[in-house]
């Protein structure tokens, strides 16, 4: 009878343990971790993994001297749960994890456990230290962004180029165009219309209106008008989009880490015992040497050397961009301004990163009597460069096909990078249908060769030609040499191998010197004709002032001169110019700026191009504004202020000056950031109120201070405080008219005044008032 119950136990067991591990959802626990739960109790005990004490108590279960731990406790002291299989409500023993070993202290409560690096979790370092800024906003407004020439050339000549610009949360329209004033010609022409939505969460944008098409190394654009729906990693700064090498180590005891790349330090950290891993690394493209340096607190050292390398066009493991776009092709782009293909045409572009070695690539077009697609795909030779190729057919009125292989590598001592297209048939594509054919070979090579720190060697090729047209093989070398002193030299020749006469040789010299003043000197040859030009500059500062602009100079024995004067603004941007060539003189005058209207408020500005910020302090006026600790200006008469030229998508530091404000002014912070979307302004708000505050002089009926101490009630704003010495007490938020009530020891009062802010912004101290007591009632 024992003998069948015992059978019927252990078949029901097996039953619920096949059941349970036929439950979705996870993947089955090894048999070899799961503790008995049987004859067990809960022990709390203190922790010390390889020697190092943990900061916190480790709850386990205790059969006699085994030990057991749930997965999610293991994982607290550092041991990676997943890369065993282990799930964090799995009770785990202990003995049943290869290469762990401990020691249980059952009188003083506290085990060591010996930990092996295979299942630690390794310890993260970001070098790159990027956060993910805060979601983007965007405020609601109307920027108009303008550039007036005015030009005396054989008569008067006017234009102004203009953009149209609304902006809200739902995304931003826009419309760009020039218009002509002079007598010869008046007539506007447009050149973009388009309204575009961005969401950084998806990393997605559509755009309707005027745009560009998609493509890839290998293939063209074209403007076209339509839909567009794409892939934008510009909405992420923080996102490093390709292959960035994975550096791991093991440090015996808490040590200082350094990374050096290219035998300069990155960056120092530190890191406790155990694995690491060093997840990026910053600041160069292609091949270096990444330098690991552990140092303990005994000064011992362990160095770790790796060679790498980084191509910044291919995508990271497992990352995808996109673009699809259909519509209809523009044509005469800058000289008509509604020339559009009456054809629907539609294209599209897609990479994937398969591995951090393959990236492929596919492009697709279609329109009328045209079809076209290919694909191709970029490999990563280890530390030897990368290698990239595709293949591309046509079909159609213009059918064909096109390959195309090239090769990079970029090493601290030398640079290649060469690439060859060539175009078999009448391969065709959209832009081909608008007159631009496929070249039907192009061709370029460029070795750079660095040395020495300050000098440069480069030696490149360019060879294209296009159907029914010469070719053209263009040959250059030059020689830069960076000397102290902000001094620069560059030698350069160039030749074209079909045409003889097409050769030059430049020298050109550039100084930099104090007061942000350059100098630059050219003199060689073009063609068989000489040629010298000497230029002096000084920009204007960023902050606003003037600049200047001087240069001279001659190409085949004619002369010509040049001088400009600048002046940049906080409302934007003037320029005079004077010219002479061959003895023929000229002036124009430029403005650049624009307008922003926003929060009821009309702004001049320089010209917006971005993310804005507006800064309002509650018509507060002439507070200073900090853009990254630098001082933009001070707000206008309606409490304004507008921060141009900010990084969308990025956190922008905004702050004001709170001491150089009267001191009946309250301020809830001096600091903001704010991050504004693409093309997008932000209202970026101060409340700044002002005290409605005063000192009250206190006496009572005989004229003498009311005791300090005594409680008083501020009836309007239901605020209680006490009298201080000399009878005075501090009230805020006055009113008009205003009623204080005070208690003392059996009596009590009430104190009627008026209050007028004072014009002066002083706090000012007003009284005496009587207090008249009147006994409490029992």
């Amino acid at each position: 009878m024992a003998d069948h119950r015992a059978r019927c136990e252990a078949l029901l067991g097996m039953a619920l343990a096949g059941a349970l591990m036929a439950l979705p959802g996870r993947a089955a626990v090894p048999a070899t971790y799961l503790a008995d739960m049987q004859q067990t109790q809960d022990v709390f005990l203190e922790v010390e993994v390889n020697g190092e004490g943990i900061p916190f108590i480790v709850h386990f279960r205790a059969s006699g001297a085994k030990l057991s731990a749930t997965g999610a406790e293991l994982a607290r002291i550092g041991i990676a749960i997943d890369k065993l299989g282990i799930a964090g409500s799995d009770q785990v023993a202990l003995d049943a994890l290869a290469g762990v070993r401990y020691r249980y202290d059952k009188t003083h409560q506290r085990v060591a456990i010996t930990l092996p690096d295979d299942v630690r979790k390794p310890f993260v370092v970001d070098s790159r230290q990027l956060p993910q800024a805060m979601p983007a906003t965007s405020g609601r407004g109307v920027v108009l962004n303008y550039d007036a020439v005015a030009q005396n050339e054989t008569g008067n000549r006017y234009a102004l180029w203009l953009e149209q610009r609304y902006f809200d949360p739902d995304g931003v329209f826009s419309n760009t165009g020039i218009a002509y004033l002079d007598a010869a010609s008046r007539r506007y022409l447009r050149y973009d219309t388009s309204w575009s939505r961005s969401d950084p969460a998806t990393l997605r944008t559509v755009q309707w209106g005027d745009a560009i098409t998609s493509s890839l190394a290998w293939s063209r654009s074209i403007r076209f008008a339509g839909f567009q729906w794409r892939s934008n990693f510009a909405l992420r700064p923080d996102l490093v989009t390709f292959p960035l090498p994975v550096l791991t180590g093991s440090a015996v005891v808490p040590s200082s880490l350094d990374l050096y790349v290219n035998n300069m330090q990155h960056f120092n950290v530190q890191v406790p015992s155990g694995p690491f891993v060093v997840n990026e690394v910053p600041g160069i493209t292609g091949g270096g040497n990444a330098t690991l340096i552990t140092r303990n607190a005994l000064g011992q050292t362990v160095t770790l050397a790796m060679p790498i390398y980084i191509d910044t066009q291919m995508l990271a493991t497992g990352l995808s961009s996109y673009s699809l776009e259909a519509g209809f092709l523009r044509r005469d782009y800058g000289a008509a301004s509604f020339h559009y293909d009456p054809h629907l045409a539609g294209s599209g572009s897609w990479r994937r990163g398969i591995s951090d070695a393959l990236t492929v690539e596919a492009h697709g077009e279609a329109t009328d009597h045209l079809f076209n697609a290919g694909t191709g795909a970029l490999v990563r030779l280890g530390t030897d460069g990368v290698l990239n190729g595709a293949i591309g057919f046509s079909a159609g009125r213009w059918a064909g096909t096109q390959l195309s292989l090239g090769y990079q590598w970029i090493e601290p001592h030398y640079a290649i990078d060469a690439q060859s297209i060539r175009t078999f048939g009448h391969y065709g594509d959209l832009a081909s249908r608008d007159g631009a054919p496929v070249p039907t070979h192009t061709d370029r090579l460029t070795v750079s060769l660095p040395f020495f720190g300050n000098q440069n060697f480069a030696l490149s090729y360019i060879g294209t030609k296009l159907p029914q047209v010469e070719a053209s093989r263009i040959a250059s070398l030059s020689y830069g040499l960076s000397l102290r002193h902000a001094l620069s030299l560059n030698l350069s020749a160039y030749r074209d191998i079909d045409r003889h006469r097409s050769r030059g040789v430049f020298l050109n010299v550039s100084l930099g010197l104090e007061n942000n003043v350059s100098l630059n000197a050219v003199a060689g040859s073009q063609g068989g004709r000489a040629y010298n030009n000497l230029q002096a500059l000084r920009p204007a500062d960023y902050a606003g002032g003037w600049g200047w602009g001087l240069q001279t100079g001659q190409f085949n024995q004619l002369g010509f001169h040049q001088a400009q004067l600048q002046y940049l603004g906080s409302a934007g941007q003037l320029t005079g110019l004077v010219q002479n060539y061959a003895g023929h003189t000229t002036a124009s005058f430029d403005a650049l700026g624009s307008i922003v209207l926003m929060d009821g408020d009309i702004q001049f500005s320089r010209r917006i191009y971005d993310g804005f910020a507006l800064v309002s302090t509650n018509g507060v006026a002439g507070v200073p504004v900090l853009h990254e600790n630098r001082l933009l200006g001070r707000t206008d008469d309606h409490g304004h202020l507008l921060v141009p030229d900010l990084n969308a998508y990025q956190d922008n530091h905004i702050s004001i000056d709170p001491s150089r404000l009267p001191v009946d002014m309250r301020i809830d912070a001096t600091a903001m950031v704010v991050v504004p979307q693409v093309q997008s302004g932000v209202l970026g708000r101060f409340s700044i109120t002002r005290y409605a505050a005063a000192s009250v002089l206190l006496h009572d009926a005989s004229g003498k201070p009311i005791a300090a101490g005594t409680r008083v009630h501020h009836v309007e704003s239901g605020a209680d405080t006490i009298v201080g010495y000399d009878g005075l007490t501090f009230i805020n938020d006055l009113q008009a008219t205003n009623h204080l009530q005070l208690d003392g020891p059996a009596w009590h009062c009430t104190v009627t005044f008026s209050y007028t802010p004072p014009t002066n912004h002083a706090l000012p101290s007003i009284g005496p008032f009587i207090c008249r007591r009147e006994a409490m009632q029992p």
